[in-house]
């Protein structure tokens, strides 16, 4: 790749992610309505005084760097070390901290509050592209590692996703059996009697979702490939199953569709990169 191109190639992505990891701020900001997974780990040992301030605290840290992070930096090439040094450069790179921080936390917390529950422990798996997305633009503006290599980390983090959500569905996750069920209610009609059809329908389609889940995660994971298709698959599924929490639990769940923006929006970026590349594919 030419230098032009290579210049041109880390403008498109680094902006196209600093886009999905601002509205993924804004849905997460939102959801803190509502006492989040460290609240519950917190609320025991400090009250719920301390815990609800700590809430407030993150969600508003979160609803300014949705709003700073689309025009801090420069989407295009790393910065320099000179530019690095500024302090625009500075606190793009503290916000971005903070939200891989802040998901990779919430993945863990959501993890160990549920410890119980089985379907909890694939948590830290599933939101991978929540967490990762940060850390691969923070690479972008610091230069650290090749194009090729944040690519990677890229494709590393959407097959976990789906790994974590292709788990969940083959163990018949009941959460995913509500969303089958209850988006099915929202186009065909909520009809009582036709109920436990729905749910059988769902019960057998889950297990090969999640196959298909693990056949998307090993495709996009295939060396000296970039299978354009399966990128743009993986996309529309990503938001698909993220729109499905409003339409299958109402409007009021607008904000699990923005915290869920990178699992459409990161192998969406992939497919527009690799649409816009050479068709060669490229050598690690």
């Amino acid at each position: 790749m030419n230098s032009f191109n290579n210049h041109y190639s880390y403008a498109r992505l680094a902006w196209g992610l600093r886009w999905v990891i601002s509205l993924q701020c804004f849905g997460y900001a939102a959801s803190l309505v509502v006492p989040s997974h460290l609240n519950s780990w917190l609320l025991p040992l400090q009250g719920d005084a301390f815990a609800g301030a700590v809430d407030a605290t993150l969600a508003l840290i979160l609803w300014l760097s949705g709003c700073a992070l689309p025009f801090l930096g420069r989407a295009s090439l790393p910065t320099s070390q000179a530019q690095w040094s500024c302090p625009v450069a500075r606190c793009d790179a503290a916000l971005l901290c903070f939200v891989a921080g802040w998901a990779f936390a919430n993945s863990v917390f959501s993890w160990q509050m549920n410890i119980e529950d089985e379907f909890a422990a694939t948590d830290p798996f599933g939101h991978a592209v929540r967490f990762v997305a940060p850390v691969v633009l923070l690479a972008f503006g610091t230069g650290r590692g090749s194009y090729l290599t944040l690519e990677w980390l890229l494709r590393i983090a959407i097959a976990s996703t789906f790994i974590g959500h292709g788990l969940a569905a083959y163990w018949l996750k009941p959460g995913f059996v509500d969303l089958i069920v209850g988006t099915m209610d929202t186009f065909l009609g909520d009809d009582w009697r036709l109920a436990g059809q729905r749910e059988s329908f769902t019960l057998v389609m889950l297990p090969w979702i999640g196959r298909l889940d693990f056949l998307l995660a090993a495709l996009i994971l295939i060396p000296f490939k970039r299978l354009r298709t399966v990128a743009l698959w993986m996309a529309i599924w990503g938001f698909v199953t993220a729109v499905s929490r409003v339409t299958a639990f109402g409007w009021e769940r607008w904000p699990d569709i923005l915290i869920r923006m990178a699992n459409g929006g990161l192998p969406l970026l992939l497919w527009l990169e690799w649409k816009t590349s050479s068709n060669r594919p490229p050598s690690l």
